[in-house]
């Protein structure tokens, strides 16, 4: 769904570059001191003009107040009031989801647009797999 809003937006001269910037807690949170902040702000660099796409984005937070997670969030926090030439995109299972929007207070008010996907039924499964199948 990020590549599929990316290509929309960038074809309607939205984003200016049509780019998604996938990561997931590994590529955010350090395990020494300092790590966290370079990282976090290395992969907002990369996402300029394009999208951040954060999978299993509760990952973060999950770590407790000694884990390096919350430095990650708080950049995130600051990176979106700073910065307005990206969007972040939050994937995550959805009860865990609203759990991580109150982790930082600034993190509900930054993401008002919540959609929730229901699962696929086997027969779906099914027709997208043979849908991918006759691509190849």
């Amino acid at each position: 769904m990020a590549r599929l809003l990316n290509t929309i937006l960038h074809g309607a001269g939205v984003r200016e570059s049509g780019h998604v910037v996938e990561v997931e807690r590994a590529d955010l949170v350090g395990q020494c001191i300092g790590h966290t902040a370079q990282w976090t702000r290395e992969h907002i660099r990369r996402a300029s003009g394009g999208i951040l796409f954060i999978d299993e984005a509760y990952s973060p937070a999950r770590g407790g107040d000694k884990d390096f997670g919350r430095e990650a969030i708080d950049k995130l926090v600051k990176a979106m009031e700073d910065h307005k030439d990206f969007i972040i995109i939050l994937a995550g299972y959805q009860w865990e989801m609203r759990s991580f929007l109150l982790a930082n207070p600034g993190l509900r008010s930054r993401f008002p647009l919540h959609l929730d996907f229901r699962d696929c039924t086997g027969r779906e499964l099914l027709a997208i797999a043979d849908l991918m199948l006759c691509e190849r």
